[in-house]
């Protein structure tokens, strides 16, 4: 029996290793159930909210993707970041911690076919105020899978804000749409083609949208 995959933890790493992957047009997929009720919903009401630090880079620079998102790092080179943990609950540091362990490695690379044991991993939460974006990238290569989850408990679909896999690195060539729904996570694994974006969160919208992402790079 899996010690990680008990009550004891947010994070159910049996709903994990039974996902499907899409392959076109790349390797990712929507997953859900990888955070369990009730503990996910004590998990929106405690997203973090102190100690985020902005990125920007303006859209229109060639070779390079614009975005501006609001980063809390919990995680950075395989050890746990001591100022971001301090923003965290208990829970929170839970899952974190179990995202940390060799279970969790161990089950996402069943889900993708590599061994990611020896990988580096980064974890941050990441809050998108109104305005903010990622342009079309594909993720660098040495990135051997990114997960993400999102943690708002409702989003309207006129927020935008969504997830898009596309099919290019044009921004309109949309294949799926994923509205950052608490309980959605999305698995992907970088290549030449995993053209995805992040469209711009409304000025409407009433919450940041939250997310908690992960990396696992080669070493």
């Amino acid at each position: 029996m899996n010690t990680l995959n008990t009550l004891t933890t947010p994070l159910d790493l049996d709903a994990l290793r039974g996902a499907t992957l899409h392959t076109s047009p790349f390797v990712w997929g929507a997953v859900r159930g990888t955070l369990r009720e009730p503990a996910l919903g004590r998990l929106v009401e405690e997203f973090p909210g102190a100690g985020f630090t902005r990125t920007e880079r303006p859209s229109g620079r060639p070779g390079e993707k614009g975005y501006r998102t609001d980063n809390l790092a919990l995680v950075a080179d395989d050890e746990a970041v001591e100022a971001g943990f301090r923003q965290l609950t208990p829970l929170w540091r839970d899952l974190v911690r179990t995202l940390m362990s060799a279970g969790y490695r161990r089950t996402v690379g069943e889900l993708i076919g590599r061994d990611v044991s020896r990988a580096r991993m980064e974890v941050r939460a990441v809050r998108y105020s109104a305005g903010a974006w990622i342009d079309p990238h594909t993720d660098r290569t040495d990135k051997l899978v990114t997960q993400t989850w999102y943690f708002n408990a409702d989003w309207p679909a006129a927020n935008r804000g969504e997830f898009q896999v596309l099919g290019s690195s044009a921004a309109d060539d949309v294949v799926e749409r994923v509205l950052p729904l608490a309980g959605e996570s999305i698995v992907l694994c970088p290549s030449e083609s995993s053209w995805h974006s992040v469209a711009p969160v409304s000025d409407a919208a009433k919450e940041d949208r939250k997310v908690l992402l992960l990396h696992l790079t080669a070493a």
